[in-house]
């Protein structure tokens, strides 16, 4: 059992991330209390059948009230609203975290709205598999935890943060706002973009049953929730577009190599991609 980092924990947004989060720190003694708030009576029932919850509500602000510290588990649409509306019921020594995937576009006006206690976090975990029924304590076990501290961030809120993603088994880093959604429009943002394009250009195919594994591994993600990714793409839309970009241009050099019938430059594609994948440890 970790060292308990808050007596009692909100969750807002009971599905797979925050639904892992609340068993994580139910298992591992993170938190003495956790509740879990949302607007489905029925979901926040299955969440506490799971055990991601000693309590579940539908009245956030029975939830907040008292907790000495939230996690957002919204989607990204919906963080700041929610913040909007339930920071009148913090107490003052909460610390509030995010879970969203786009910091740059919500660290400011959430700090403005809940001053020095809030803390940018992003957890790179997840499945295509949305919702409490595939939440699971381990989910973050070996995974990067993203903070995102700006100027006038508290250093005892990070640390709070950060010792709730390392009692989760998160290796935590710290990432500039904006650094970090180039980083992940680049390794995460993009391949949901490809992975959707792969599968409306397949739509045309004669041959469905010759479908490759490598075709499977690459639209895995076109399975996620489509009003999730819709508010990602567009809050992140300055560094997606540059990814995307970035992507055309090297997909025309491997289109000219083919047309040219460069075996070499091919060839020294896939070694220098090879290599790159192992160097990344994948």
């Amino acid at each position: 059992m970790a060292e308990a980092v808050c007596e009692r924990l909100c969750i807002v947004g009971v599905g797979l991330i925050g639904g892992s989060i609340g068993m994580g720190a139910r298992q591992r003694g993170l938190a003495k209390h956790v509740v879990g708030t949302g607007r489905n009576a029925e979901r926040l029932q299955m969440a506490m059948q799971k055990g991601a919850a000693d309590e579940v509500t539908t009245s956030l602000q029975e939830g907040v009230t008292g907790a000495d510290m939230v996690v957002v588990c919204t989607p990204v649409g919906l963080i700041l609203p929610t913040v909007r509306l339930f920071q009148q019921w913090m107490a003052p020594h909460c610390v509030v975290t995010d879970v969203g995937s786009v910091k740059s576009a919500l660290v400011a006006p959430a700090t403005e709205l809940l001053g020095p206690r809030f803390v940018g976090g992003h957890p790179m975990a997840g499945s295509e598999q949305a919702g409490v029924h595939n939440a699971r304590a381990d989910l973050f076990v070996g995974t990067t935890w993203a903070v995102t501290p700006i100027d006038g961030t508290s250093p005892e809120a990070v640390q709070r943060v950060t010792a709730l993603a390392q009692g989760l088994g998160a290796q935590v880093i710290t990432a500039d706002p904006d650094e970090h959604d180039r980083a992940v429009a680049l390794t995460s943002h993009l391949p949901h973009a490809l992975a959707l394009a792969l599968m409306h250009v397949a739509e045309s195919t004669p041959y469905p049953q010759l479908i490759g594994g490598s075709f499977r591994d690459g639209t895995r993600v076109a399975a996620s929730s489509p009003e999730l990714w819709r508010d990602i793409f567009l809050h992140n839309r300055e560094h997606v577009l540059w990814a995307i970009d970035e992507f055309l241009g090297k997909l025309e050099e491997v289109r000219t190599a083919i047309a040219d019938e460069d075996a070499e430059t091919i060839q020294r594609f896939f070694t220098e991609a090879r290599i790159l994948r192992q160097a990344f440890g994948l």
